[in-house]
C-alpha cells in the first residue's frame, strides 16, 4: 500500500510538471513576440541647464525636456512582391511616406499636419519639383525678418530657412547634384515694406534671376507697417509676374504671446491661390497636450530655439510632401491685385552709390556726406545691410539732403540708435513738412525703420528734403536708403 501511494505521488508530480511545461511553450499557431526598438522621434533639443524656466500659466514646465513617446503603431510591412516587380515602398513616383517623416511620433505628425492652412493651387510647386528632380537649376529664396534670418537658433544656419533648403535639396534634387541655388534674405527687425525695397538687390540680384520657389515670412514683423499691407501683396505679385512658374509659400511664424498677423495675410494667400503654413496653428495642439511648451520652443519672447526652427522647417517640408502627392491642379492666372493694391511691386532702391541712379533722379547729399559704419548686418551676405548710406553728424552743418524725382510712392529707411548723439530729423515734400524721424531710441540697436513719405495715386515731380530739426543741428542722423515707385 505504501508503495502504491509512493507511485501515485510520483505520477501526480510528473503530471503537474508536464502541465507547467506545456503552458510555457508556444503552440504552433501562436505568433512570437518580437522586441521592438522604438522609432527615433523628431529631433528634441538637449536640456539647457543654464536657462531658467519661465513660469507658465497654462502648461506645466517639465524639469527636463522630454522626448516624445514612441508611437504604439508598428511600422507598416512591405508586402513580398515577385522578382522584378516594384513594391509600394520602391516606387519612383511617390514614396510610401513623405520624405523625412518616417520616424515622426504621432503627436509630431499631427502637429505638422495642423500647420497646413492651404495647399493652394499646386500647379506651380509641382513644376518646381519636376524641375528639381530632373536636375534643372532651381532658385530658392526665403525673405522675412529675424526668424527667417535664424535668430534664436544655436547658430543662424540652424534656422528654419537653412534647414528647409537643406531638406528640399536632399529630398527633391538628384543625389550629388548641385542644381539648387539658395538665398536667405532674412533681415532682423524689418517689415515687408523694407523687403520690397530690397527685393531686386537681395533676392533677384543674389540669386542671379527671379526665384522658382519663394518663402515669405513677415507675419510677426508687419504690425504698423508703413504701407498697410500693400508691400506684402506687392511682393507676392512681383514674384508671380517675374516668373509665372514661381511657387510662393506664405509662412506665418508666431511670438511667444501666440500673436501673429495671419488673419490679415491668409486672405491675400487665398486670392492668389498660394500654399500657406501657420506655426501658430501647428503648436496649439501640442501646447494643449503638454508635448510642447514655451521652454522647448522659444529662446525669448519672439524667436524659436533650434528645436522650434526645426519644427518650422518640418512644417514646410510636410506641405511640399502633401502637394507632391496631390493630383495636379489646372494652371491659374495671376490676379491683378490681392486684397491690397500692388502699388509697390516695382520699388527702386536709392543708396549713396549715386552711379545707380536712374535718369530723371538727382540727389544732393547736403550735409549728409559721411558713411555710417555702426550698422546691422545681413547674416547671409556677412555684410552691412545698408553700408552705402548718407550720414549727418554734429560737425556737418545743416544743409538738407535733397532728392528730386518723379514718383507716386516714396519710402524712407533710417537708422535708430541708442546712442544719444543721434537726434531728430524732419522730412519735407515740396516744402511741406510730412514726417519727423527720431534717430535715437532707448531700445535702438542700429536697426532699420521705414516710413512712408509720399503715397499718391498718380506720379508727379517732387522735391524731397531731409534736414535736422530745429535744436538738433549738432546731432547725428543716418539715411540708410530710400525706395520709390515711378
Amino acid at each position: 500500500m505504501k508503495r502504491y501511494h509512493r507511485l501515485l505521488a510520483v505520477m501526480i508530480c510528473l503530471t503537474l510538471m508536464l502541465t507547467a511545461c506545456s503552458s510555457a511553450a508556444p503552440s504552433d499557431s501562436s505568433t512570437p513576440v518580437e522586441e521592438v526598438t522604438p522609432a527615433a522621434s523628431a529631433p528634441v533639443p538637449e536640456p539647457e541647464a543654464s536657462e531658467p524656466s519661465p513660469v507658465l500659466e497654462e502648461v506645466a514646465v517639465p524639469t527636463e525636456e522630454p522626448a516624445p513617446a514612441p508611437t504604439s503603431e508598428p511600422a507598416a510591412e512591405t508586402a513580398a512582391t515577385p522578382e522584378g516587380d516594384i513594391s509600394v515602398n520602391e516606387t519612383t513616383e511617390t514614396p510610401a511616406v513623405i520624405p523625412g517623416e518616417e520616424d515622426y511620433e504621432a503627436w509630431y505628425a499631427d502637429m505638422v499636419e495642423a500647420s497646413i492652412v492651404s495647399t493652394g493651387n499646386n500647379a506651380r510647386l509641382k513644376k518646381v519639383l519636376e524641375k528639381a528632380r530632373s536636375g534643372g537649376e532651381v532658385r530658392v529664396a526665403a525673405i522675412g525678418g529675424s526668424v527667417t534670418e535664424g535668430a534664436g537658433a544655436s547658430t543662424n544656419t540652424e534656422g528654419y530657412a537653412y534647414k528647409f533648403a537643406e531638406a528640399f535639396k536632399r529630398d527633391y534634387c538628384p543625389e550629388g547634384a548641385d542644381n539648387m541655388k539658395f538665398v536667405n534674405a532674412g533681415l532682423s527687425g524689418t517689415p515687408s515694406s523694407l523687403g520690397i525695397m530690397r527685393y531686386d538687390r537681395d533676392i533677384v540680384g543674389l540669386l542671379g534671376g527671379a526665384p522658382d520657389l519663394l518663402v515669405i515670412e513677415f507675419a510677426v514683423n508687419d504690425s504698423g507697417e508703413a504701407t498697410h499691407g500693400q508691400a506684402y501683396s506687392s511682393m507676392i505679385h512681383r514674384a508671380l509676374t517675374d516668373n509665372p512658374d514661381c511657387a510662393v509659400i506664405l509662412l506665418f511664424a508666431v511670438f511667444k504671446s501666440k500673436w501673429n498677423m495671419q488673419t490679415n495675410y491668409i486672405p491675400e494667400g487665398e486670392i492668389y491661390g498660394l500654399p500657406m503654413v501657420s506655426i501658430k496653428d501647428a503648436v496649439a495642439g501640442p501646447y494643449a497636450s503638454g508635448e510642447l511648451n514655451d521652454v522647448l520652443f522659444f529662446s525669448d519672447e519672439y524667436h524659436p530655439k533650434t528645436y522650434g526652427h526645426q519644427i518650422m522647417s518640418d512644417c514646410l517640408m510636410h506641405l511640399i510632401g502633401l502637394i507632391d502627392r496631390e493630383d495636379p491642379d489646372p494652371e491659374s492666372e495671376v490676379p491683378e491685385k490681392g486684397i491690397k493694391q500692388v502699388s509697390y511691386e516695382h520699388t527702386t532702391l536709392i543708396t549713396s552709390d549715386l552711379s545707380t541712379l536712374e535718369e530723371g533722379v538727382s540727389v544732393d547729399p547736403g550735409s549728409f556726406t559721411l558713411t555710417d559704419k555702426a550698422l546691422q548686418s545681413m547674416f547671409f551676405t556677412k555684410k552691412s545691410a545698408f553700408g552705402e548710406n548718407f550720414m549727418h553728424d554734429k560737425d556737418g552743418g545743416n544743409a538738407p539732403f535733397t532728392l528730386k524725382l518723379t514718383c507716386s510712392k516714396l519710402l524712407l529707411n533710417f537708422k535708430t540708435s541708442k546712442t544719444k548723439t543721434f537726434g531728430l530729423a524732419e522730412v519735407l515734400v515740396d516744402g511741406t513738412p510730412v514726417e519727423a524721424c527720431n534717430g535715437w531710441a532707448s531700445g535702438g540697436w542700429n536697426n532699420c525703420n521705414v516710413v512712408s513719405v509720399i503715397d499718391a495715386e498718380e506720379s508727379a515731380e517732387h522735391t524731397v528734403e531731409i534736414r535736422m530739426a530745429e535744436g538738433f543741428e549738432d546731432t547725428s542722423f543716418t539715411i540708410l536708403s530710400l525706395g520709390y515707385v515711378k
